[in-house]
């Protein structure tokens, strides 16, 4: 009753699950992306990090019990914490809100957590709870699931650590709310996305043409990318989430709008946050002719940058990939159009080759983006490049191609990370056609940085 099966639009390449469309990442880019957020003092993060969880799961959650109107609050709580572990998020039970809020607090926990686990990687111990999804995730389903406004908070306290901090377990206190209260939330479903005036056009692929883009999509699919006994998704060496494209998108560009508002009205900022994001500093010092000056996009280039060099890489160093796309391949370049392939399969949109040079120079471009959809959903026209991940993505495939040597199987570690795409004569990608700004695709052109 409660199984859940996202669809993939072959024409698009976006995947739905009850509606809403889901993208797979990973751990890296989950935690640096939740890192870019937390880093900067003069924001406030909770409410950019928490309620949008909390926006996407009530939204989701509502659709679906729209469909079902006959099931108990049990029932509906079953469906989300179903979903929960289907995506990959961790082993959530939301069962105790069944009774309702009261007495309050309510408490919830889970035993294992993606995001909990994930924050573990950072170097350090955390001094603050970082579960702003899961947190936001349960306040999101549970008021849904009972028709009310929630709002909760993460429970730790010595010898009750979540697992953020080291703890064996995450545990979440939910209350009643009432506003003004930061829920209930914008939750209605957003209009859908106006594309400009070609979008739809998808063309052909025109590179690599004995590559079987439709055999290793399908392979992709049929891959059990699902959350297991733990609620976690192991694989091509990092844990993966089937995780919302929107999510994402209000988390990024929520942070892009607060960023600016703040080197708006705090006039040093912009010097501080230099030294507060040691990537800032890195590319200030070797890349200051390039993105330096755009502070939030350049910090979110840089989770892309991180989610191609691990879940591509990943990707291009498994078992899978071997079998399935390495006997397709006859030239170095061909690797390029195995990963797009796989890309592909991910929800990402559409993503083409069309055009690349060995060793200088790459173009790549998408229908149907994510994040311009995104932004098209919740913000409207943009009025500069935003597909920020597929920026990162597009010279991270590079890096990993020419710098990095895929093909010889390295260990991705950080360190190695730090050599291949902090390279000052690495690779380096810049948008140039956007779909959020009026374009019927979105373009990167990737090349060295020889300056």
């Amino acid at each position: 009753m409660y199984s859940c099966q996202a669809q993939r639009d072959p024409h698009t390449g976006i995947v739905h699950l009850d509606g809403e469309p889901m993208v797979f990442h990973c751990n890296h880019y989950n935690r640096f992306l939740q890192l870019v957020v937390e880093d900067c003092h003069y924001i406030q993060h909770e409410p950019i990090l928490q309620d949008s969880a909390a926006e996407i799961a009530h939204r989701q959650m509502s659709a679906l019990f729209q469909e079902h109107p006959d099931w108990t609050t049990a029932q509906r709580l079953a469906a989300a914490s179903e979903r929960y572990r289907y995506c990959g998020f961790g082993d959530l039970d939301l069962a105790p809100a069944s009774g309702g809020l009261t007495p309050a607090p309510l408490r919830l926990s889970e035993q294992h957590s993606h995001y909990g686990c994930a924050l573990r990687l950072n170097y350090g111990a955390r001094r603050k709870p970082g579960e702003f999804f899961d947190l936001g995730f349960a306040v999101g389903a549970v008021a849904a699931s009972l028709d009310t406004a929630v709002r909760g908070r993460i429970a730790s306290r010595a010898g009750e650590e979540p697992i953020s901090m080291g703890g064996t377990q995450s545990q979440f206190l939910l209350f009643p709310a009432e506003p003004p209260e930061r829920f209930p939330l914008d939750t209605a479903q957003p209009a859908p996305a106006e594309l400009p005036k070609g979008a739809e056009a998808v063309p052909e692929r025109s590179f690599a043409l004995h590559v079987d883009e439709d055999a290793i999509i399908a392979a992709v699919a049929s891959l059990p990318l699902v959350g297991d006994e733990q609620g976690l998704v192991p694989a091509f060496g990092v844990t993966l989430t089937r995780h919302y494209a929107d999510y994402y998108n209000l988390v990024s560009f929520r942070f892009e709008r607060a960023l600016a508002e703040a080197l708006r009205t705090h006039k040093y900022l912009g010097e501080m946050l230099w030294y507060e994001y040691p990537s800032l500093f890195f590319y200030k010092d070797k890349f200051s002719h390039l993105q330096g000056h755009a502070l939030a996009r350049t910090l979110l280039i840089e989770a892309g940058h991180i989610c191609g060099f691990n879940t591509m890489g990943g990707i291009m160093r498994s078992d899978p990939w071997y079998q399935l796309v390495v006997p397709q391949l006859r030239q170095r370049e061909d690797w390029l159009a195995g990963i797009v392939a796989c890309i592909n399969a991910l929800g990402w949109g559409v993503w083409r080759i069309a055009e690349i040079i060995p060793n200088e120079r790459l173009v790549l471009r998408a229908w149907y983006p994510y994040e311009s959809l995104g932004h098209l959903r919740a913000f409207g026209r943009s009025e500069h490049p935003i597909d920020y991940l597929m920026t990162g993505i597009a010279a991270s495939l590079m890096n990993l191609l020419y710098t990095a040597d895929i093909t010889q199987k390295p260990d991705l570690t950080l360190e190695f990370y730090y050599q291949v795409n902090r390279s000052k004569e690495g690779f380096w990608g810049h948008q140039t056609r956007c779909v959020a700004m009026g374009d019927p695709y979105s373009e990167v052109v990737v090349e060295r940085n020889l300056l």
